[in-house]
């Protein structure tokens, strides 16, 4: 709910009841009220003399004269000082005239008026009135009686105002506080997001954003745990590009990283969605074939050859595609899987043009 949908009365929680409250603990009683009614007339033939008297002593203040800054304010602000030292003697301390005081409250906080400026002021007010009471009342015994009804009164004005700072104070406090929880909120969603983009870059290979040899033997890892828990077989796809280094000389970085970056497509491409491709490392290339023999493996690796061909037959370079299968009961180490297949790579190298080589079984 905005602040909009709701009184000045509504958003402080100020009742009737609340009201009586108060004035019960100011001891505000029917005798203080009739001595606030009787003093009316009074106060009015001189209310002009007491807002100027009040006035020339606040301009006298820097900071005060600046928050008023021109006669034309002034003017306007001693009209309002007058009505509002004739509705301190109306003998009507309800709902309007409370939240005509929470009003005054959020005027002052609202034009910066600090309560170390607004309470002297309050007080120098509290002096006009009261020596005007003391003036003109010859009286003394009543006269005291007066003072302290009007006192009372003042002081329950001076709450009422104070109110106001105060749930200021607290709406900014818990607007800070949104904004800090949303920043904070922010910056945390932020913070996951670049250690989750960092994550994957540590992950991947910047080249062709395959997994990268580290990430490779993770998965590994976790493959062959989830081979031997399932009772199945995994089989790796170890190859590399014969001729790379020579191109890579002859035609420069550039175009020895396009071919790397077709490779990556190419096999992308033959794989299924659970097959796990990396790039080892410099011309070498790994897929990892879960649940899968020698027979997948060697259809991969077909169309591998056929696709290279297809996409890149003038890269002036050659697969060489070793293959090794292990079963669930005969897998004991990844590292000795990744060793049969690039044994059976380093074979394959050996034959002129593409060539698939299996490992031999244990």
């Amino acid at each position: 709910m905005r602040p909009t949908d709701l009184t000045l009365g509504e958003q402080l929680k100020m009742t009737e009841r609340e009201i009586r409250r108060r004035q019960e603990l100011f001891n505000i009683t029917e005798q203080d009220i009739a001595a606030m009614v009787q003093l009316k007339p009074l106060i009015a033939s001189v209310v002009d003399e007491i807002v100027d008297e009040f006035y020339n002593m606040q301009v006298d203040v820097d900071e005060i004269a600046q928050v008023i800054g021109d006669s034309e304010t002034l003017s306007r602000l001693k009209k309002h000082m007058c009505r509002y030292i004739l509705t301190l003697f109306d003998g009507e301390y309800g709902m309007d005239y409370v939240l005509s005081r929470l009003r005054i409250g959020l005027v002052h906080k609202r034009i910066g008026v600090p309560p170390k400026l607004y309470v002297p002021s309050f007080l120098n007010l509290f002096s006009r009135l009261r020596s005007s009471i003391v003036d003109r009342d010859k009286d003394c015994q009543t006269c005291v009686a007066k003072i302290a009804s009007l006192e009372k009164f003042m002081f329950f004005d001076l709450e009422m105002v104070f109110d106001t700072y105060i749930n200021s104070l607290m709406e900014e406090l818990a607007k800070g506080r949104r904004e800090i929880e949303q920043y904070a909120q922010s910056l945390e969603e932020t913070v996951a997001q670049r250690t989750e983009e960092l994550a994957v870059l540590a992950r991947k290979d910047g080249l062709t954003s395959l997994l990268n040899q580290r990430s490779f033997y993770d998965e590994l890892r976790r493959e062959v745990s989830r081979t031997v828990r399932a009772q199945e077989s995994i089989t790796l796809v170890y190859f590399d590009l014969d001729g790379f280094k020579a191109v890579n000389d002859t035609y420069g970085h550039k175009r020895g990283d396009e071919i790397l970056k077709g490779v990556a497509e190419v096999t992308l491409a033959v794989v299924r969605a659970e097959d796990i491709v990396s790039r080892y490392g410099g011309d070498e290339f790994c897929i990892i074939l879960p649940h899968s023999g020698l027979a997948e493996a060697r259809e991969v690796a077909s169309r591998l050859i056929k696709l290279f061909d297809e996409k890149m037959a003038d890269s002036g370079v050659t697969l060489s595609i070793g293959l090794a299968e292990a079963s669930h009961d005969q897998l004991r180490d990844g590292d000795l899987l990744v060793k049969k297949a690039d044994g059976a790579m380093y074979q394959a190298k050996k034959i002129q043009g593409h060539a698939i080589v299996v490992a031999d079984a244990d």
